[in-house]
């Protein structure tokens, strides 16, 4: 290719580039192939002769594209962002042109010098304290561009570990260093991201994964006690990782308590700020960094929410002279008529070669302007709290854990198979993408805003996406056949599926004001009884030669439904609270219920109080084996609790809105 023809062919690679982040929204986010799909479509070995551009260029929507996952889409909320922008990409173009390998400062100086000064930017944008920057009297310390917070805190953990290695060296000159370092623990909170594993198992650090608290933030006396249990069986503490933003929940450890424990013992404290260190180019989310002045050590991603694209890691230390003691191998031909008195960043990392990084971070920066990188924080975390709204607007759902920033974390009330069940019919469906991730044994749904294009309609297309998911899970495995006594064998099943009034409806939103609002729901009375016979409820699954009088049936004298609250699926003996009684629904097509044909006559059920002691049974069962699946469930217990909907005024019969789902529209 000629200097003329990448002229052309740049071009049209732009106006592509263009098109494909413009309507990246309209794509699939998640590709439909499986492993190995590409195989079939490339020759077994490389041409022997050139192809022609056109050729190759054609290949990217035929080859490539399907099996892209789209991170760029408004649709994809999994993992944390992974941003870029126009300026971003033009950096790297030009850094990509130069092509230097800037392991010293001789090696090209424009490339060491213009990241020495942008990293002293971003240290102020963050609020980050002196003693992090270059240019500063009183440090000497500084920031680098690394490839990942991975290496980062890697690179922070060999630091660390030479550093206390010398310092035992002190007193026990005679021993080797493996068996000194046999001897070193580092700790983290157990929400700490497999980074910070991976890194223990490279340098041979035994990592000690804490406990944290009801808001999973590790503590400084569960830190404290770690210590003087390791000190009493002769080992060594060097190092503690604090997670500011965890993969799980956002969640963030309590520095200000970790940092006065780590200076009195110590310890060097390095932070993981992956994500959330590009909140703090806002003053408001600053709080999380009380305690940051006893840091040894920062790390976060510009890649992730700063829109500037992979990779680029910001990580600065306070010594840069515990980097020198760990990495410095200086063979002649490295040398330089400058070394030792201009900063030459092989020295602060693990790999020789670096790229020119600080380019597309330089262009972001001064193209965006501090105020619209912090609108831009601001967006995201004002679209997370909207699409939060919407999930606590549903009553199926539960959000077990805080939103901080971004990250929504949310799950369908009940068993945990009926969220992985979800998961899995969003994941299939490839209109967004979605990840797991457990607490306190809860399986939970990862929802994170990450484009900087999401809308508020993008949300709630992704919301009605999932509420309609999740309401036809919940109607397939916890739907009623009602059926008269009288008319068993022709009256169809009253509820089938959920309507789509029913499912799209429930949480929509509309605009009032400029403001958006939730409208009021509106139940369905259902028809009259008729006055031919008793109804019967008729469960679909029946099990032989058990019999249970039905108890759930209301007095007479009950009427109409005058407010419906959908509590939890978790089954009822969960919870059944206040001296109103609690009506239960019969919509459990996945928890088989009894075999008998049982008249729903009140009186009767009223004075049965045989039957009301083996209702109250269910209050004695342990927790775990009302979580069972249904095939372990038939096994264990000859009767069935169903779903619990307090505050439910209900008449057996067709006055029954047997699914709740079907009673809002």
């Amino acid at each position: 290719m000629e200097p003329e023809e990448y002229r052309r062919r740049g071009k049209e690679m732009v106006d592509y580039i263009c098109q494909y982040l413009s309507n990246v929204r309209e794509r699939r986010v998640t590709p439909d192939v499986q492993p190995g799909y590409m195989r079939a479509q490339l020759p077994d070995s490389a041409p022997m002769d050139p192809d022609s551009w056109d050729n190759i260029f054609g290949d990217i929507e035929k080859i490539i594209m399907p099996g892209v996952v789209h991170w760029q889409s408004p649709h994809m909320h999994a993992y944390f962002p992974a941003l870029t922008s126009w300026p971003s990409l033009l950096g790297d173009m030009l850094a990509d042109a130069i092509n230097c390998l800037g392991f010293t400062w001789a090696s090209s100086p424009a490339c060491t010098e213009l990241e020495m000064n942008v990293m002293d930017w971003l240290a102020k944008m963050l609020g980050l304290p002196d003693k992090f920057l270059h240019h500063h009297p009183d440090s000497v310390g500084g920031g680098v561009l690394q490839s990942t917070v991975s290496e980062s805190t890697l690179v922070a953990l060999l630091a660390a570990r030479k550093n206390k290695i010398l310092e035992m060296k002190v007193s026990e000159p005679d021993t080797d260093e493996s068996s000194l370092n046999s001897r070193l623990v580092a700790y983290a909170s157990d929400q700490a991201h497999s980074s910070v594993e991976k890194a223990g198992l490279i340098s041979l650090v035994k990592m000690k994964f804490l406990p944290v608290d009801e808001n999973f933030s590790l503590r400084g006396e569960t830190l404290k006690k770690a210590i003087a249990e390791d000190r009493k069986q002769g080992l060594v503490p060097v190092f503690v990782c604090a997670t500011l933003g965890t993969t799980g929940v956002c969640a963030f450890d309590n520095l200000s308590e970790l940092g006065p424990i780590c200076d009195a013992e110590g310890l060097w404290l390095h932070i993981d700020a992956a994500y959330a260190g590009t909140a703090f180019v806002c003053p408001e989310f600053r709080l999380f960094l009380d305690g940051i002045e006893y840091a040894d050590s920062f790390t976060f991603n510009p890649s992730k929410w700063m829109m500037v694209h992979f990779d680029c890691t910001g990580f600065w230390v306070k010594d840069k002279y515990k980097l020198h003691q760990t990495f410095s191998v200086n063979p002649v031909y490295l040398r330089h008529p400058n070394s030792g008195a201009a900063v030459d960043f092989m020295h602060w990392q693990i790999p020789l070669s670096r790229r020119f990084r600080s380019l597309k971070l330089w262009f972001v920066i001064r193209s965006f302007g501090v105020k619209k990188l912090q609108a831009h924080v601001r967006h995201g975390t004002e679209t997370a709290k909207f699409f939060e709204s919407l999930v606590k607007s549903d009553p199926l759902f539960e959000i077990p854990a805080k939103r901080h920033l971004g990250l929504v974390v949310f799950r369908l009330k009940g068993p945990n198979w009926l969220t992985e069940k979800l998961l899995k019919e969003l994941s299939s469906s490839g209109r967004l993408f979605l990840i797991p991730a457990t607490i306190h044994d809860k399986f939970i749904i990862r929802f994170t805003v990450t484009s900087q294009f999401t809308t508020r309609e993008d949300i709630l297309q992704d919301w009605n996406i999932i509420q309609h998911t999740a309401a036809q899970i919940v109607s397939q495995n916890y739907g009623l056949h009602c059926i008269s006594s009288g008319d068993a064998g022709r009256i169809p099943n009253m509820i089938v599926k959920p309507s789509s009034d029913a499912t799209s409806s429930a949480s929509q939103l509309y605009l009032d004001g400029g403001k958006y609002k939730t409208p009021s729901r509106k139940i369905v009375v259902q028809p009259k009884k008729l006055a031919a016979s008793p109804s019967m409820c008729v469960i679909s699954q029946q099990v032989k030669g058990q019999e249970d009088t039905l108890d759930d049936c209301f007095p007479e004298d009950v009427q109409n439904v005058t407010k419906h609250k959908l509590t939890s699926f978790l089954f009822s003996y969960l919870s059944v609270q206040g001296k109103k009684k609690t009506a239960r629904s019969l919509s459990c097509n996945s928890v088989p219920m009894t075999g008998g044909l049982e008249q729903c006559n009140p009186k009767a059920a009223a004075a049965d109080k045989e039957s009301h002691a083996n209702a109250r049974i269910l209050s004695r069962l342990p927790e775990e084996v009302m979580m069972l699946k249904k095939s372990a469930f038939k096994k264990l217990i000859k009767f069935y609790s169903v779903p619990s909907f307090p505050e439910c005024s209900i008449q057996c019969g067709l006055q029954l809105p047997c699914c709740p789902l079907q009673a809002i529209v």
